[in-house]
């Protein structure tokens, strides 16, 4: 039997619901969900983010991603590191204070 692993998502709208602060960190609204009828991607096209609620505007969240774990390369590895929060930033300055 052939197996496909897929993953069901709740899908905004890039255009609408989504933006990015002076800071570069990309928000969403997810009072509007769009493409209800095609909730699924692949599980190669997933990326693990995880989302934390803007203190300035309780109805955005700030998505964050986790750092990628290479599973394949245990040598030299310490267990003993810290996990970390990355922050890709969209914009290559920050802004003027």
């Amino acid at each position: 039997m052939f197996r496909i692993p897929v993953f069901k998502c709740d899908w905004v709208d890039n255009k609408n619901v989504t933006k990015v602060d002076d800071l570069g960190f990309t928000l969403v609204d997810f009072n509007k969900i769009a493409h209800k009828s095609d909730p699924f991607i692949l599980a190669s096209q997933a990326k693990q983010v995880f989302y934390v609620q803007d203190q300035l505007d309780p109805r955005w969240l700030v998505v964050l991603s986790t750092p990628q774990k290479d599973f394949l390369d245990k040598e030299g590895a310490d267990d003993l590191v810290d996990n970390s929060i990355e922050h890709h930033p969209f914009i290559g300055t920050l802004p003027e204070v």
